[in-house]
């Protein structure tokens, strides 16, 4: 039950959090990560990141995520 309240906590300030800030767009750029997102949050978004692992493998992940859902893209 402990669990399914800190779970539900962090959905509820989520949630605050995009309607609070609906044009937030987020770009984070490290020596080993990045991330870009691009559109208005809360209602649908397209981005990507990029990270190293510990080898110095590089890994991409495109996204979008609107009124359908969360979706990996190429």
């Amino acid at each position: 039950m402990k669990v399914l309240s800190i779970i539900l906590l962090a959905v509820v300030l989520l949630v605050g959090l995009v309607a609070g800030r609906p044009n937030e767009i987020i770009d984070v750029d490290t020596d080993a990560f990045e991330h870009e997102q691009k559109g208005v949050a809360g209602s649908a978004v397209h981005g990507e990141y990029e990270a190293l692992d510990a080898h110095g493998n590089e890994y991409e992940v495109k996204y979008v995520a609107d009124h359908l859902g969360f979706r990996l893209v190429d």
